[in-house]
């Protein structure tokens, strides 16, 4: 079915998901986001439900589809192909289809898969927008790079993301249904909360959907020290740098230069030892601040670990919480410093002496979950003979061109 292009589009800012980018179209036609997604062909029955969007949709879609919302957006199909997060699998190889395969973007929904695919972080002042004409009406740009757990902070307005509206306390565009939720509202900005209301102390319901300004609410509350701060915030300015499309091409891991790809998979399996062995890497932490923030989390989901599903199976029905992402940005800073600090040590020798043990602490709780996770795709050689295990790689494909058409109109 050919479909008309939309009569207006926009440019799409720097970093922006294929939500946002939809947000603001919705907004600069005067029209609800199902219908520009509509228009996008964005909906088909191949998708399951008949009139939502999938949400997978933000991970990856076919040439054919792909070519089709770039014509009607009036992009080119690279400008298309970066609205979605599988192509920064070139840096942040966890979405990579060559250094992590999956057949479907269900598959990056998975505790073993650090991608936030339901929701997003966020940080006001970037919501907020410049101050430009359309920047005022629409807002700023809801990042690809916040739905990464290893981007924590906004190195531009040095303060920490923030995960969950403080009016509703629901995270960030989170939608139960579909990529987007309430996509049949044509009155809301695209900053503004599409949950639904939290109902007052009598019970009764204010108003059908949150509606807050999420680009005017306040920080969230810093870490106890200044110090700790300063380290989660340099921290994140040599992550930013590592994710910057003209950013190294290889660094240390384990005593050997490595894919960036590479790098963000092991950084990702370290910490997710860290956390599952803690406290046995409490030493490592940068403040006592932060070993704290790890502490709290790390009891909490050892606690989860241990809960065990009914019937004859033996595996910890929790222990899927010790493999997802973190939801509190400190102490996810706070576990990605300790995992760097023991990955960026040139002598492997060394890095094995720590590491090692941090990871038979872990299989004591579940010895074919970690050792799963040892031998996870897309790890370094360097870090596969830290832990003593086979490596695995597989490879993908590019995206081509498509011609730009007019827009901003």
């Amino acid at each position: 079915m050919t479909r008309r292009p939309l009569s207006r589009s926009l440019d799409p800012l720097a970093d922006e998901t294929l939500v946002g980018f939809l947000l603001r179209l919705a907004r600069h036609n005067g029209t609800t986001p199902d219908q520009i997604a509509a228009r996008m062909g964005l909906m088909g029955p191949a998708d399951g439900t008949p009139g939502i969007v999938s949400p997978w949709l933000l991970a990856d879609m076919d040439k054919p589809r792909l070519v089709r919302v770039a014509r009607a957006a009036h992009l080119t199909v690279p400008e298309a192909s970066k609205l979605l997060l599988a192509p920064m699998g070139h840096r942040y190889g966890i979405v990579s289809r060559r250094y992590q395969p999956w057949t479907s973007p269900q598959q990056l929904d998975r505790p073993n898969r650090w991608v936030f695919m339901r929701t997003s972080q966020f940080c006001p002042p970037c919501l907020a927008g410049d101050d430009d004409p359309l920047g005022l009406l629409y807002g700023g740009a809801w990042k690809r790079s916040w739905r990464l757990p290893m981007v924590f902070a906004c190195s531009r307005h040095q303060r920490l993301l923030s995960s969950i509206c403080p009016e509703c306390r629901t995270p960030g565009q989170y939608a139960a249904k579909g990529l987007i939720a309430r996509a049949s509202a044509e009155d809301l900005h695209p900053a503004q909360c599409r949950a639904t209301a939290q109902p007052n102390r009598t019970g009764e319901v204010r108003r059908s959907v949150c509606g807050s300004n999420l680009a005017r609410i306040r920080p969230p509350r810093p870490p106890g020290d200044a110090d700790s701060l300063r380290v989660l915030l340099a921290l994140q300015q040599r992550l930013d740098a590592l994710l910057s499309a003209d950013g190294p091409q290889k660094v240390n891991s384990c005593g050997q230069l490595v894919p960036v790809a590479q790098y963000f998979i092991d950084l990702r399996v370290v910490a997710t030892l860290v956390l599952a062995s803690w406290p046995e890497a409490s030493a490592f932490a940068a403040t006592p601040t932060l070993a704290q923030a790890i502490g709290r989390e790390a009891e909490q989901r050892l606690r989860d670990s241990r809960r065990r599903t009914s019937g004859a199976s033996k595996r910890p029905f929790g222990i899927s919480s010790l493999l997802s992402p973190l939801d509190s940005p400190l102490t996810m800073g706070a576990v990605l410093g300790i995992a760097e600090r023991l990955l960026d040590v040139r002598e492997r020798r060394w890095t094995g002496m720590v590491v090692g043990p941090l990871y038979d602490s872990a299989r004591t709780l579940h010895r074919d979950t970690f050792q799963k996770l040892a031998r996870l795709p897309g790890t370094s050689s360097g870090l596969q003979g830290v832990l003593r295990v086979a490596k695995e790689t597989t490879d993908s494909a590019d995206p081509e061109i498509y011609i730009r058409g007019p827009r901003n109109g």
